[in-house]
């Protein structure tokens, strides 16, 4: 599924991600990161039965501007990336075993 970015904006990358958001709530899906926001778009909603239909509805928008910070947490097993918005709630990106650079490097990117 293609997403609709704005005219001043450009695709950083994409990856096949684990997201955990400030409600404890789950769920693996698709996070494009531009120059000014991440886009993570859920693989399925709850009553979905099919792991491949991806969920437009339940696409979560962080704007780059309003993030406090961004760190990576790194284990022999989980690679994450947490985000910590102003308004206080924490979003986290788990990785698995993959590295985390890049994604933590194209957040942190504003061009």
């Amino acid at each position: 599924m293609k997403l609709e970015l704005s005219p001043d904006e450009t695709r950083i990358d994409t990856w096949t991600i684990h997201y955990t958001g400030p409600d404890n709530r789950s769920d693996s899906g698709k996070l494009t990161v531009t120059n000014r926001r991440l886009l993570f778009l859920p693989q399925h909603d709850a009553g979905s039965l099919s792991l491949s239909i991806f969920n437009k509805n339940g696409l979560i928008i962080l704007e780059k501007s309003m993030i406090k910070n961004v760190t990576s947490q790194k284990s022999l097993l989980s690679k994450k990336v947490v985000i910590t918005m102003y308004d206080g709630s924490v979003h986290v990106f788990n990785y698995g075993i993959l590295n985390v650079e890049k994604i933590v490097s194209a957040v942190e990117r504003t061009s």
